[in-house]
């Protein structure tokens, strides 16, 4: 005779019977945090890291020579500003960045644009773009002393040359992937291809968009580290070059400093740009 016997709920999704069942089992979940309190949390490993840093150097558990401290770099600052060096470093670096990233982003654009709508000329240009992109752009830069010299314009050419790949590709992936029916339903209105490539294709390619303005900014800040260490000795990347060769490693850490809070503030700036542009999306 079969017994029948009454199973309890829990047990039931817990799919097991016997003793086991009556424990009680953790479910998988995903806590969410909040903005305040993972601001906080960054503030507090930012300050941890910068106080074992100094501790570090002050207790001789590194070699501050070598390492240098938060001290020293906020020294070296002050030194390079009392000294009048540090201003005109800056601005130098910051025309640099403007004018490359500048001429990237808006060859990156129309380039990216273009072929990714167009099949025939991504056919043409892709091979090309796909070489430069694989090929180790920094041993170029002999020949781009050569070519343009180590001057503004030959520091340009470099971080046009590493920033804008970024941008075209990520430009050409988001526009080539425009939904067929918001494509099927433009056609049906009679729209040209202009009409669909700035009023359906480009606000669905936000998203990718603004990842390849993202990366070809980090490495638009890369590439003015690069042009400046090795064309010219200019602006911070040249100050961050001599501060090398000659020990100076908090004038270093200040010059890669300088760099990384610019990459945090550009960063946090796209992402409210990209914010207000979602609106404007199919």
């Amino acid at each position: 005779m079969t017994e029948l016997r009454t199973v309890d709920p829990q047990e039931a999704a817990v799919g097991t019977t016997g003793p086991v069942a009556g424990r009680r089992r953790k479910v998988a979940s995903i806590r969410e945090v909040s903005r305040r309190e993972a601001r906080l949390l960054g503030a507090v490993g930012l300050v941890a890291v910068l106080v074992l840093w100094e501790l570090s150097a002050r207790l001789e558990w590194i070699n501050p020579l070598v390492t240098s401290s938060p001290t020293g770099v906020v020294e070296a600052a002050v030194d390079l500003t009392r000294n009048g060096t540090l201003g005109p470093a800056m601005l130098s670096s910051a025309k640099l960045f403007a004018i490359g990233f500048g001429l990237s982003l808006l060859g990156g654009m129309i380039i990216g644009a273009l072929i990714g709508w167009y099949k025939r000329a991504n056919a043409v240009v892709d091979p090309w773009i796909s070489i430069l992109y694989a090929a180790p752009r920094i041993a170029f830069l002999p020949l781009i002393a050569v070519w343009f010299g180590p001057g503004l314009l030959g520091q340009v050419v470099v971080v046009v040359m590493i920033a804008i790949f970024p941008i075209i590709i990520n430009v050409a992936s988001g526009v080539g992937a425009i939904d067929r029916g918001h494509l099927r339903m433009a056609r049906s209105f009679l729209a040209t291809n202009r009409d669909v490539l700035l009023t359906v294709a480009l606000p669905g390619a936000i998203p990718a968009v603004a990842s390849g303005v993202r990366q070809g900014l980090m490495t638009g800040l890369l590439g003015v580290v690069v042009a400046e260490y090795f064309l010219g000795n200019t602006g911070i990347g040249g100050m961050i070059f001599m501060a090398g060769l000659t020990l100076r490693t908090g004038q270093a850490m200040l010059g890669a400093l300088i760099f990384a809070v610019a990459a945090l503030v550009f960063s946090a700036g796209l992402k409210a740009i990209e914010n207000r542009l979602d609106k404007w999306r199919v």
